[in-house]
């Protein structure tokens, strides 16, 4: 079905190509003047540079995410780098790392500090009440074993919830172990003590203005955060409110393809599973919405934005892709590498960043 309607996308966009060069050609030739696609170019642009919000300084970038490792020379950090320190992030632990603890958990940002790990990227969601905690899924089914959804729990009814329940490696925690939602304000606090870079996946597919107002408070309550802290999210919205408000924030977006209509995708498989399949008018309008925002992406809401990385599925990374983005002065991070030969590859041959689950290998 998808390929359908890529395939009516296509040619939809093609005849309206086709039909705007057309009118060009017949302004130009028999009515010798400025075709209007000029003029409504103008505006657009004119559109853009106002709405864009310019990303931070780059001293301010590089002192986040550190000197970029595609600029490294045999892929080792030299004296001066204009920042004040040596600092590269090269690998960031996915969810704090969750194969190898209870992902979002302190127990897992702990595993980071030891095994010398600089950054951590972790989920942020708002329950009911509107409190913010460090957690992925949109209900706690996966890892409690039990049934909610975030945003219509409250934290009392979530803070007591054992998150190490069904971890593949419950067996090897002590029997007594057991591992609660961390809220916001104590992930940040630790990693800020430890030293290390955050960066922030809000899970926001609507916007959500009160998590704008969250965050935005808390960077004023956690100064540092200007100096070690990216936000991101799939949803540009987000972001956009974000540096809106707050302009000094390194802002980032993360993409893969199918986002919007489908739960996963990958390389080898392609798309998973539809999110709407018992909806064909709502799946086909978020297939609409996957084809589109795919097209914006890189051409206008990463300048609209102003975002200082992209956060890009680990399939669909490749050497034009890289050179794309540091032409446009982006970082890529790629997620999520796991396999000891992916690192290498992603580290060596691409020098790039990468998000990872596990520290093993």
């Amino acid at each position: 079905m998808h390929k359908i309607i890529e395939l009516i996308l296509n040619t939809g966009l093609l005849m309206i190509f086709l039909q705007v060069i057309w009118s060009i050609f017949i302004t130009i030739i028999y009515h010798f003047s400025i075709p209007w696609i000029f003029w409504i170019s103008l505006l657009v642009t004119f559109g853009l540079k106002i709405a864009r919000i310019p990303p931070p300084k780059e001293s301010i970038v590089q002192e986040v995410l550190g000197v970029d490792p595609l600029l490294l020379k045999n892929n080792t950090v030299g004296k001066d780098h204009g920042n004040g320190e040596q600092y590269c992030m090269r690998v960031v632990a996915h969810r704090g790392g969750g194969y190898d603890f209870p992902e979002n958990s302190l127990t897992a940002f702990r595993n980071c500090k030891d095994k010398g790990c600089t950054a951590i990227e972790f989920d942020v969601w708002l329950t009911k009440d509107n409190v913010p905690i460090i957690f992925h899924d949109s209900t706690i089914d996966r890892v409690s074993g039990k049934y909610g959804i975030i945003k219509k729990m409250t934290w009392d009814e979530l803070k007591d919830l054992d998150i190490s329940y069904n971890h593949p490696l419950k067996d090897k925690f002590d029997k007594n172990f057991i591992e609660k939602i961390p809220l916001l304000h104590e992930g940040i606090e630790m990693c800020l003590s430890n030293e290390q870079r955050i960066i922030f996946d809000l899970k926001a597919f609507d916007l959500n203005m009160e998590i704008v107002h969250i965050i935005v408070e808390m960077y004023n309550k956690y100064p540092k955060l200007f100096q070690r802290a990216v936000v991101s999210s799939f949803n540009p919205l987000v972001v956009y409110m974000i540096r809106r408000k707050e302009p000094r924030i390194v802002g980032g977006l993360a993409w893969r393809p199918y986002y919007y209509s489908r739960v996963s995708y990958s390389g080898v498989e392609g798309p998973g599973p539809a999110r709407y399949h018992n909806n064909l008018f709502q799946h086909l309008m978020y297939c609409l919405v996957d084809f589109v925002y795919e097209w914006m992406f890189s051409r206008f809401m990463y300048y609209i934005v102003g975002v200082s990385t992209v956060l890009l599925h680990k399939d669909i990374i490749n050497q034009r892709v890289i050179h794309d983005w540091t032409n446009r002065d982006v970082r890529v991070i790629a997620w999520t590498v796991n396999l000891p030969s992916e690192k290498s590859h992603f580290a060596r041959l691409f020098k790039l960043t990468y998000l990872t689950d596990t520290f093993v290998g």
